[in-house]
C-alpha cells in the first residue's frame, strides 16, 4: 500500500487524489476528535497497596508464569476457568500484595543491599552454574528470556527478592513451639496401631452382567471427563546439538580427572562417611559446660543420661552424614571428634548440647582408574558445551537462522540454509507423549515441550538454549483442541470402567456387612474363613501404610481400638481389618525425636507469624483490589 502511495504522489493526479482523502479523514477527526483514542478509560491496575499499585500487565505476567507453572506439572494444558477453581488467580494476587507491602516496609525501614551484594548471591545460584561450577552466561540469558526483564530489570526485582528474605527472616525466625504443642503432635505422629486383616478379591463380587446400551450410555454422559482428548500440537523441530555438529572432540585425562575430581568432591563417587552421636540438651551454656567437665574428671556419659533420666535410645540421634545432621553446630562437632570421645558445650537452637561420638562408618570412594571409563560420556558432554569450535559453529548456525527469518522465510526453509534436519511431529500433547501414549524425545526435553506449549501457531520463537547445550528453534504448525471423545470411540474403556466399578460396588457392600459383624462382637478369622481368605496382622502409622497403603492406614486410625474399619485398595481388592491395639511410647522433649519435633514445629509457627505480621501491614498500609481488572487481566470470569 505504501508503494503504491509512493508511486500515486509522482504525478498530478495522484496527489489531487491524496489531497481530497487527507482532507477527508482531518475533517473527521474534527467532528469527531481523537480524544478518545488517545483517553485512558478505566483503571490500569489490579491492587493498590499503600503507595504501591500492582498493575494489570504485572498481574497478568505473573498469572501466566503460573498457569504454565501448574500446567507443567499436572502434565496438561490448564483452562482459565480450571486455574480459577483451583483458586490460582487469588494465590497470585495475594503473593504480590505480600511483595508489595513487603517492598514498601524494607523501604521505610531503610534497608538496603550493596549492588555487588545482589551480583554475587545471584551468580552463586547453584541452577545458573555449568557442571564444572562456573557461571553459566548462556543459562542466565534464557532466565532473563523467561522472566522478560533486561539484566537491570533482572537485578533490580532480585534485589528486591533479597531485601524481602532479610525482613522475613528476622520476623519468622526463633519463635519457639509450645512443650504442649510439642507433645501433642508427637502424639499424633508416633501413635502405632496392629491391625487384624483380610482381603476381599474381585472374584467375590461375582458375575458382572454386560450393561444395556442405554445404561453404559448414561455412564457415559456421567464420566465423559474423565475419558477427555487432551490438545495436540503439530510442530516442526530444528536442532543444532553439540554432538551432531560434527566437531572431533577427543577427552583427555585432564578431562576426566577434573570430572573425577569434582565428582569425589560431591560425595557421588562412592559413600560419603558416616557418624553415630548421642546428645543431651542443657538448658544453659554454663549447666552443658559442668557437664563436659564432670566427664573430663572421670564420669561416664551413661551416668550423665541416667541423672538426665534419658534413656539411650533417646539420646542417640543415628548413623548420619555431616550434611543429615539437622544442626550445623551438632555436624561440626561430630566430626571433629575422635571415636568415643565426649564433646560440648555446643550451642543449638533448643539449648547447649553435650555429645559423644559411639561409632564411625568409614566413607568409600571408587577409584580413578575403576571410575574413568564410565566418566567418559560426562567429560566428552562438558567438552562439547564449553568448547570454544563447538560455540563458534552455534554462533554461526543461528546467525544464518536469523538473516533467514528477517528476510521472511520459514523455519524449514531456514533449516536448509544451515544443512540441518527439520524433524515434524505430527501430534504431541503437554505430557510430551503422541496419541498412542508414546513419550516424544525431544531435543531439550522438558525446556522445549514448555516452550511449545506456551507458544502458538504463527509466533516466532526464540531459539532455546538446553542446559545439555546447542540450540533448538521449532514452531507450531497446527493444534488440534482438547475434546470430549465419542462414545463409539472410547466404548470398549467405558466397558471395563463400568465393571470396575460394579465390582468396587459389591466389594463394598461385602466389606460394610463383616464390619459390622466384627463390630456385633464375631470372630473376625471366622469372616475370613468363611471368603477363604488369609488373616493378617500389620502395623501402621499415621505416614506409612505398609503393605495395606495410606489410605486403609488413614481408616485404622478413624475408628477407636477394637473396632472394624474398610478401605477399596489401588489393585481393586477391598480390605476388612480390625484395630487390635494401640501402641505410643512415652514422650521424652530431650531425645532426638523430640528435639526434632520442636524444631519443625517452630519453623511453622515462624510461618504463621510471619503471616500475620504480613495480614497486619497491609491493614496498615491499606488495600484495594479491582475485580473488574483483575478479571480481565486474570482472562474474566468471576
Amino acid at each position: 500500500m505504501l508503494d503504491g502511495i509512493r508511486k500515486a504522489s509522482k504525478n498530478w493526479l495522484g496527489r489531487a487524489v491524496l489531497t481530497v482523502i487527507m482532507g477527508i479523514l482531518v475533517l473527521s477527526f474534527a467532528v469527531w476528535g481523537i480524544g478518545d483514542m488517545l483517553r485512558v478509560t478505566g483503571t490500569t491496575y489490579v491492587a493498590r497497596v499503600g503507595k504501591s499499585e500492582i498493575s494489570a500487565e504485572q498481574y497478568r505476567t505473573a498469572y501466566n508464569a503460573s498457569l504454565e507453572d501448574v500446567s507443567q506439572r499436572l502434565r496438561r494444558r490448564l483452562t482459565n476457568e480450571e486455574a480459577r477453581i483451583f483458586g490460582l488467580d487469588r494465590q497470585v494476587l495475594s503473593r504480590l500484595i505480600t511483595d508489595a507491602a513487603l517492598d514498601q516496609k524494607t523501604r521505610a525501614m531503610g534497608l538496603n543491599l550493596s549492588d555487588e551484594e545482589v551480583v554475587r548471591q545471584v551468580m552463586a545460584e547453584p541452577s545458573l552454574k555449568t557442571a564444572n561450577g562456573q557461571f553459566d552466561r548462556l543459562r542466565f540469558a534464557e532466565v532473563l528470556r523467561q522472566s522478560g526483564l533486561n539484566e537491570v530489570g533482572f537485578f533490580a526485582e532480585q534485589k528486591r527478592v533479597m531485601m524481602r528474605r532479610e525482613l522475613t527472616a528476622a520476623v519468622a525466625t526463633d519463635v519457639p513451639a509450645p512443650l504442649a504443642l510439642v507433645e501433642a503432635s508427637y502424639r499424633y505422629s508416633a501413635e502405632q496401631r496392629v491391625v487384624s486383616y483380610f482381603l476381599l478379591e474381585p472374584v467375590k463380587a461375582g458375575d458382572i452382567p454386560t450393561p444395556e446400551e442405554t445404561t453404559l450410555k448414561a455412564f457415559y454422559d456421567a464420566n465423559k471427563s474423565d475419558f477427555r482428548a487432551p490438545e495436540y500440537r503439530k510442530v516442526n523441530v530444528l536442532a543444532a546439538l553439540p554432538a551432531e555438529l560434527g566437531i572431533d572432540l577427543t577427552v583427555t585425562e585432564a578431562d576426566l580427572r577434573r570430572v573425577y575430581d569434582r565428582l569425589a568432591a560431591s560425595g557421588q563417587l562412592g559413600a560419603p562417611e558416616k557418624r553415630e552421636i548421642m546428645q543431651i540438651i542443657y538448658p544453659t551454656e554454663a549447666e552443658a559446660a559442668a557437664a563436659a567437665e564432670k566427664v573430663k574428671g572421670g564420669t561416664s556419659f551413661e551416668a550423665l543420661l541416667t541423672e538426665r533420666n534419658i534413656k539411650p535410645q533417646d539420646a542417640n540421634l543415628g548413623l548420619k552424614t555431616q550434611r543429615e545432621f539437622a544442626d550445623p553446630n551438632i555436624a561440626k562437632a561430630a566430626f571433629e571428634l575422635a571415636e568415643s570421645a565426649v564433646g560440648g558445650p555446643i550451642k543449638t537452637g533448643f539449648g547447649a548440647a553435650v555429645i559423644k561420638l559411639s561409632k564411625i562408618e568409614p566413607g568409600t570412594q571408587v577409584p580413578y582408574d575403576s571410575a574413568k571409563t564410565a566418566l567418559e560420556p560426562q567429560a566428552q558432554a562438558e567438552k562439547l558445551r564449553s568448547d570454544p569450535r563447538v560455540q563458534a559453529r552455534l554462533d554461526e548456525i543461528q546467525k544464518k537462522i536469523d538473516e533467514a527469518k528477517v528476510q521472511g522465510k520459514s523455519l524449514a526453509e531456514a533449516s536448509q540454509s544451515v544443512g540441518l534436519a527439520l524433524r515434524t511431529i505430527e501430534a504431541i500433547e503437554a505430557s510430551g507423549a503422541d496419541k498412542a501414549g508414546t513419550k516424544i524425545v525431544l531435543p531439550g526435553g522438558d525446556e522445549t515441550l514448555k516452550g511449545i506449549f506456551q507458544s502458538d501457531i504463527g509466533l516466532d520463537n526464540e531459539a532455546i538454549r538446553p542446559r545439555d547445550g546447542g540450540l533448538v528453534w521449532f514452531d507450531i504448525a497446527g493444534v488440534e483442541p482438547a475434546r470430549d471423545r465419542a462414545y463409539d470411540e472410547i466404548k470398549p474403556q467405558l466397558l471395563a470402567r463400568w465393571k470396575a466399578d460394579e465390582v468396587a460396588k459389591k466389594l463394598s457392600a461385602l466389606a460394610s456387612e463383616d464390619v459390622k459383624k466384627i463390630d456385633a462382637g464375631e470372630d473376625i478369622a471366622k469372616l475370613a474363613a468363611d471368603v477363604q481368605a488369609l488373616i493378617r496382622s500389620v502395623t501402621v502409622n499415621r505416614t506409612n501404610g505398609g503393605e495395606i497403603g495410606a489410605t486403609a492406614a488413614a481408616q485404622a486410625f478413624a475408628v477407636p481400638v477394637g473396632r472394624a474399619a474398610t478401605a477399596s485398595l489401588a489393585d481393586g481388592r477391598r480390605i476388612v481389618m480390625k484395630v487390635v491395639e494401640s501402641k505410643l511410647e512415652a514422650f521424652d522433649a530431650t531425645s532426638g525425636v523430640g528435639i526434632q519435633m520442636a524444631k519443625q514445629l517452630s519453623t511453622q509457627k515462624g510461618e504463621d507469624v510471619l503471616a500475620q505480621y504480613v495480614q497486619k501491614l497491609q491493614s496498615e498500609l491499606g488495600t484495594t483490589i479491582n475485580q473488574k481488572a483483575l478479571q480481565q487481566a486474570a482472562g474474566g470470569g468471576s
